[in-house]
């Protein structure tokens, strides 16, 4: 019983190394550029500028011209 406990315990262990390793090689130059103070997030990425949008509004549906009338019964 205890073999298995082991052998389960290092079994997690690794695969929890192992993603620690893929993401530490995956996103090596951010972790690194963050360290040092030059993160992604503290630069503007886009710089915009004001724009001014005009709105007109117009007319969805023309309205009915037809004349309500009843008719014949066949």
């Amino acid at each position: 019983m205890l073999v298995l406990a082991v052998l389960a315990f290092t079994a997690i262990l690794g695969l929890g190394l192992l993603t620690i390793g893929e993401t530490l090689a995956g996103n090596e130059g951010k972790i690194l550029a963050a360290l040092r103070g030059h993160s992604l997030l503290t630069e503007p990425v886009l710089t915009t500028r004001p724009v001014t949008v005009r709105v007109t509004s117009r007319r969805v549906s023309q309205p009915v011209s037809a004349m309500p009338r009843l008719r014949a019964a066949a």
